[in-house]
């Protein structure tokens, strides 16, 4: 039930104006209440980005802080070869002759009869598909086609249009050119592969490596060179042709560049976070000054290199920002891989800088007690709890607005009142005068 209100019809008062100012002024508490809420929700917003930033930073480390990260390698062939190769993470650093004889081919069995629609259902009779008997009976095209599809035979079918006035017909394909089953069909799809051949021969590739001859039911060759994948797509017409598999140190200098730029720019992310809270700031400061530490670290593996100054690695005096020398580090590569390897990686006795790192920074990520998430969590807390304080004191204001507007109408009452009185005395005294 909404109250009756007067506004200073009696007093020439605006209550309504002065009841809002005075919970204006009680509200200041509840208003101060939500501008810390408004800060640590700010604050969390940057945490999360923090835990972004260090996450990227992790995942860089990450791609080099064990010993397979170390091998990379390339693969070279010439542009004439009628293959394609890629290699993987493990290979062999070695030079192969490869010669395609023959590619790998699925058999094919095409059906004789064709067809005007693929939906009508008027076929039956029997698919004999190496070991298995299919029977169909009122089927349509498409439904026999789903039919051998679904019954795992060794074949795929699907169905073409030569372009006639009936031309939709039944093909049936091999699953890999390993697969060869004997196709026989009788009634409305009539095949005799046994009598009359397959429309199209199966044959496996064929290709020697280094004077061996290897088979393959795919035109994907894995395993004929270690680490190695040949995509087969013609035959050798000058002989054999050279593939090199050798180290591939740019796959690794990229790395490291991912981790010094993913680096710098946490250190930019801090810089800025302080100039916006210089308190949020000092506190980040702590994961930078830990990560200086560990960069700085001398490592107690064996090797020719013992840091990362050694590698030509230096930090600005005034940014922080790490930097390298791309020479020095392409010669450590191109001479001394394992002693480079042993600094970032470690050996049994003694993990790696980069080893380290990962370690540090996945403490920092942990979705419990890592450094943003510890953070969050008790601001959260906070946040909960300043709520809850805001709820109560909002519930306590609207009483008071209404206690404050009962006792202003209790007030507009009186003085109508009143001056209803003075009215009357006003107007009996002059009648009295008169009289």
């Amino acid at each position: 039930m909404s109250s009756v209100t007067f506004s200073g019809l009696a007093t020439g008062l605006d209550t309504e104006s002065l009841i809002s100012s005075l919970i204006e002024v009680e509200r200041t508490p509840v208003t101060l209440l939500e501008s810390k809420v408004e800060y640590l929700e700010a604050r969390n917003e940057t945490y999360s980005n923090c835990n972004t930033l260090l996450g990227e930073l992790a995942s860089a480390v990450n791609a080099f802080d064990s010993a397979s990260d170390f091998n990379s390698w390339q693969v070279l062939t010439a542009s004439s070869a009628p293959f394609s190769a890629t290699v993987g993470g493990y290979a062999k650093a070695g030079s192969y002759q490869v010669e395609v004889l023959s590619l790998a081919r699925q058999q094919k069995d095409i059906s004789a009869e064709g067809f005007v629609s693929s939906t009508t259902a008027e076929l039956s009779g029997s698919l004999i598909i190496g070991e298995t008997t299919l029977t169909y009976e009122n089927q349509s095209l498409m439904d026999l086609a789903d039919l051998i599809n679904d019954a795992d035979t060794g074949v795929t079918a699907s169905i073409i249009d030569d372009g006639s006035d009936a031309g939709l017909r039944l093909v049936l394909t091999a699953d890999n050119a390993a697969t060869t089953p004997d196709i026989l069909g009788s009634g409305s799809i009539s095949i005799d592969s046994a009598r009359d051949g397959h429309t199209l021969e199966g044959s496996l590739a064929r290709l020697m490596v280094d004077g061996i001859e290897i088979t393959s039911d795919s035109n994907t060759v894995t395993g004929a060179i270690y680490g190695v994948s040949l995509d087969l797509t013609g035959l050798s017409s000058d002989g054999a042709q050279l593939v090199q598999v050798k180290s591939d140190p740019n796959a690794i200098v990229e790395k490291i560049d991912s981790f010094v730029s993913t680096y710098n720019e946490f250190l930019t992310f801090i810089d800025e976070a302080s100039a916006a809270d210089s308190s949020l700031g000092t506190t980040f400061r702590g994961i930078e000054r830990k990560l200086q530490t560990l960069l700085s670290n001398r490592s107690s593996t064996s090797g020719s290199y013992n840091s990362l100054a050694a590698l030509g690695f230096t930090t600005d005096s005034k940014s922080g920002e790490l930097s390298y020398d791309s020479t020095t580090l392409s010669t450590a590569l191109s001479t001394n891989l394992s002693d480079l390897q042993s600094l970032f990686v470690g050996d049994a006795d003694s993990p790696g800088l980069a080893k380290q790192i990962s370690s540090y920074l996945d403490d920092q990520l942990d979705s419990s007690t890592g450094f943003s998430a510890s953070r969050i969590a008790s601001n959260d807390a906070n946040i909960e709890r300043l709520n809850t304080s805001i709820e109560r004191m909002e519930t306590r204001l609207e009483k008071r607005e209404e206690t404050l507007t009962a006792q202003f109408n209790a007030l507009e009452l009186l003085v109508s009142e009143l001056n209803s009185q003075s009215e009357y005395i006003t107007s009996f005294f002059e009648k009295y005068n008169d009289d």
